[in-house]
């Protein structure tokens, strides 16, 4: 080891020499040696996140990056080992699950502009029923009616010249679950149509002594809540009065002519319906709207006066009591 030197001690020759003369091998080889034993990687061993991503997008990702006829691409559905697109099955989860570590999320089918052209058709042209066309395609009645309005508004801007930014509509059809009409096979089901929303008075508990001998449905427990049993208040009870006919033994011609009668019930309630309509919007004329103004015009009777102008009000007449005598 070299010596040390004191504050304002000037070195001598020899102590000057061994300050200036290299270390020797074996202590390099000992410095070398205790490098080898450190847990950190040097970073030009290892390959970058980044540069192994972008041999990843160069390689086998690069199918990722357009979306083609074949439906959307999810990582999911393809082999992390030979990044070959699998032979699923189109009810699959994995071809609706886009994260491979998110399995509880699930990517929504949309409706075809073909399915949603026909949901137009049906029931503006055809005059069928919104819940009818909702049985028949599996589509919800909230979402029939907003592809009926959104469809209006659309032929609408056509025949008025707009532009229909199309190509948005066939870039989304691409890259997700798609609906398809099916004219031959059995129409795929795009939602579940039986949904029934949690009612807020259902989430509390009660308490109720039923005898052993007494069977306790559905109704008797809507009853208890203060609510619908569900068979009636799912929007579409009509499929279930038609599942349990199925179950029972009847013949065709029986649930064919059962499905008829309830079928000119239906109508005959919604012509009702309508008639009542019609005549409130009589009753109550038709309202003008213009700016920030609105009028209401009521059919008149030509030489009839009303109230106001026809009769005199006796509020100027002589010994007339204008003050109340009684109370009612």
């Amino acid at each position: 080891m070299p010596p040390r030197l004191r504050h304002n001690q000037i070195p001598s020759s020899s102590s000057l020499a061994l300050l200036l003369t290299p270390p020797s091998p074996s202590l390099c080889l000992l410095a070398q040696s205790s490098r080898r034993f450190s847990a950190t990687p040097r970073a030009n061993h290892l390959p970058s996140q980044r540069s192994v991503f972008f041999s990843w997008i160069n390689g086998p990702g690069a199918v990722f990056k357009q979306a083609d006829e074949e439906g959307p691409k999810y990582v999911s559905s393809y082999d992390k080992y030979t990044w070959e697109r699998r032979n699923l099955e189109p009810e699959s989860h994995i071809l609706v699950t886009p994260y491979p570590l998110n399995r509880s999320f699930r990517s929504q089918s949309v409706l075809s502009d073909k399915m949603r052209e026909e949901i137009f058709q049906r029931v503006q042209i055809q005059g069928q029923s919104v819940r009818q066309v909702s049985a028949e395609l599996a589509v919800s009645l909230e979402r029939v009616a907003a592809v009926v309005r959104l469809k209006a508004v659309e032929k609408e801007w056509v025949d008025n010249g707009k532009h229909i930014s199309t190509f948005l509509t066939a870039a989304l059809e691409r890259m997700l679950p798609v609906t398809h009409l099916s004219w031959q096979a059995q129409q795929q089901i795009h939602e579940n149509i039986q949904d029934l929303p949690a009612h807020p008075l259902a989430s509390r508990q009660a308490f109720v002594p039923v005898a052993e001998s007494r069977e306790f449905t559905r109704v008797d427990a809507g009853k208890e809540f203060g609510l619908a049993p569900a068979d009636s208040a799912v929007p579409h009870p009509e499929l279930i009065v038609m599942r349990r006919e199925r179950m029972e033994i009847l013949s065709d011609d029986e649930r064919v002519q059962r499905q008829n009668e309830r079928q000119r019930i239906a109508e005959g309630q919604m012509a009702e319906k309508e008639a009542k309509a019609k005549l409130k919007a009589e009753l109550e004329g038709r309202v003008v709207e213009q700016g920030r103004w609105k009028w209401r015009l009521r059919e008149g009777t030509a030489g009839y006066v009303g109230h106001r102008y026809g009769f005199p009000l006796p509020d100027r007449k002589r010994g007339h009591v204008k003050i109340p005598t009684h109370v009612i």
